[in-house]
Order: structure tokens, then C-alpha cells, then sequence
């Protein structure tokens, strides 16, 4: 198959390198001093956990490609950049899927707007990092969901499955991904919430009992407004937040919160995506007027983290 990944941050960059090492023909989409830092020099990237540094020459293009095909456009950018990148998407009639792989809580009604249903899939990044410099310091975590938009278990889908696994990322067939992604969502905002109150030190919030149990019971509403909206619960993991008690989970959340794991993966993307998660939130809010549900504790978190929103009191 025959890849073009679109946005060189650290996930664009991760996916291109592993892709092609693996012997996939790649192409890389970077702007300005991206494309500056990575067009001669390569790709370098530092393991998290182990400090081991590699180069890679990846194809980069200054812009996406108008006439040229690819099996497969990966759409590596956050939420708030999509609106200005699916115009340039849209130009090449040539590509037959294009999978996104940005947080949304709206799912992917403007996606399919711009691009078409058939040519839309969606799914999830398994890596999480930080880019100092030119170098993309990152760790791989769990495995990588992806899934049509009809929920069927398609040759294309099998296909790009495969490919990620050549490259050495675990993938997961989903059969609602759609849900996934927003469940995803109602996870991390009240997370972040919390992070932010904390100033994205995630060592401080294993200290902060209070703090982790109220973004718990967050992420508790949050996950009821989407049931109340019909969304069923994906991953199905997710229906333990609701069957474990607080006097397990809160101690489970803060001692995940002193692992390395809650530095790379949570602080300082959190740290480097304040605008995207405003972003998000505002688009889970939509939905918690949408479904006429009172959330007590994640109007709370909120206003903590973000002191200038004004929720009206009946809520």
C-alpha cells in the first residue's frame, strides 16, 4: 500500500518513520520549519523508555498533493486545525480513504461533508510524546482502534490493519468507532480538567485526592450524557468506571498518575494542547445541553480549570 501521513508533529512523525522502516512506501506532509527540520536532516525520534535514537528519510511535501494517488491520506492533526485542512484534503480526488485519527466529539458528519462517507474512516493513535526541538521524544502504549463508519470489518480496513501491524503498531478492529471516539472524549476532558487545576503536573495530582475523585465522578456524567444520547459504551472496559467503587479507583487513578506513562502520555500533551482541548470541550458540552442531563461535578471541574466559563447556576 502506499501511505501519505498529513501533519509532521509527533504522531505524523512517529506513524511515517515506523511505516516506512517497515518497508511501506511513505510521504509526509510538513509545514514551515517542520518541513525545515526534517526534509534534510530526517526524522529523529527518541524512545521514552529506553533513550534510543534513530534518523529516518521519509518523502516530505511542503503541501498535499493534488494528482497523485495514495491507498491511504492518514489525518494526523488536532481538532483545531481540522476545519482549515479539509478543503486541501478535498483537492486530491485521487486518494480513496483518508482516515482520521484527530479527537472530535462530533463525530464525522464535517469530515464526510468535505471528503464523501465512502471515503472516511476513523480511528485512534496508540503513541503519545513531545517534540523538543526537531527530535520527537515518544512511547507506544496501547492497541491502536480503528473502524469504518457502518461498522463493518471491510477488506480496506483489514488491509490497513495489516499494514500497521507490518510497522509494528497493535490495531484493534472496531465495529463503532464513532463511539469510541467520544467516549474517548468523556474520558479526557474532565481528565484534563483536573490536570490543568493542577498545572499538568501529574505528580501533583497523584497527591490530590479530592481532585482525582472528582474527575472520576466527571468522567462519570460524562459517560451518562452519551448513554442518555444512545451512544453505547466503547471500549466496552470503560463500563468498570461505573462498576468499581471510589475507595478503589481513586487510589488506582493516582498511582497510575505517578508512572511515566502519566508524564509522556497525559502532562505534556495536555501542556502542548490547551486549544484543543477548549476545543473539545466545547463540542462535549453541546452534547450535555443536548441531552438535558445535570452535571454537577463536571460544571465544577470546568469553572476550576477554566475560571473565565460562566455555566448558569441551574445547571
Amino acid at each position: 500500500m502506499k501511505f501519505l501521513i498529513f501533519g509532521a508533529g509527533v504522531l505524523g512523525s512517529l506513524y511515517a518513520a515506523r511505516l516506512h522502516e517497515a518497508g511501506i512506501e511513505t510521504a509526509l506532509v510538513a509545514r514551515g520549519q517542520r518541513y525545515k527540520d526534517i526534509k534534510e536532516p530526517g526524522i529523529v525520534l527518541e524512545n521514552f523508555y529506553t533513550g534510543e535514537r534513530t534518523t529516518t528519510h521519509v518523502r516530505v511535501l511542503e503541501e498535499m498533493p493534488r494528482d497523485e494517488y495514495f491507498d491511504v491520506c492518514v489525518v494526523l492533526i488536532q481538532k483545531t486545525q481540522l476545519d482549515s485542512a479539509l478543503p486541501a484534503l478535498a483537492a486530491n480526488p485521487h486518494i480513496p480513504t483518508f482516515l482520521f485519527l484527530n479527537n472530535t466529539a462530533e463525530g464525522p458528519g464535517v469530515m464526510i461533508d468535505a471528503l464523501g462517507r465512502d471515503r472516511v474512516m476513523m480511528g485512534h493513535v496508540n503513541a503519545g510524546g513531545e517534540r523538543i526541538g526537531p527530535v520527537v521524544h515518544y512511547m507506544v502504549a496501547d492497541k491502536m482502534p480503528l473502524g469504518e463508519l457502518d461498522g463493518s470489518i471491510s477488506q480496506r480496513l483489514q488491509q490497513i490493519a495489516g499494514t500497521f501491524k507490518a510497522a509494528g503498531f497493535e490495531v484493534e478492529l472496531n465495529k463503532n468507532i464513532d463511539s469510541w471516539k467520544r467516549y474517548h472524549v468523556a474520558l479526557a476532558v474532565p481528565f484534563a480538567y483536573a490536570m490543568y487545576k493542577v498545572d499538568c503536573c501529574n505528580y501533583r495530582l497523584s497527591r490530590n485526592r479530592e481532585t482525582v475523585r472528582k474527575s472520576i465522578r466527571g468522567i462519570r456524567e460524562a459517560f451518562q450524557v452519551l448513554r442518555t444520547l444512545g451512544y453505547p459504551i466503547e471500549p466496552p472496559k470503560f463500563r468498570l468506571i461505573f462498576a468499581i467503587p471510589d475507595f478503589i479507583l481513586v487510589p488506582l487513578f493516582q498511582w497510575v498518575m505517578r508512572m511515566k506513562i502519566a508524564d509522556i502520555g497525559m502532562a505534556r500533551h495536555l501542556r502542548n494542547a490547551r486549544d484543543e482541548m477548549d476545543q473539545l470541550s466545547k463540542e462535549f458540552f453541546a452534547l450535555v445541553d443536548k441531552s438535558g442531563m445535570e452535571t454537577p461535578t463536571l460544571n465544577e471541574l470546568r469553572r476550576a480549570a477554566e475560571p473565565s466559563v460562566l455555566i448558569p447556576a441551574a445547571e
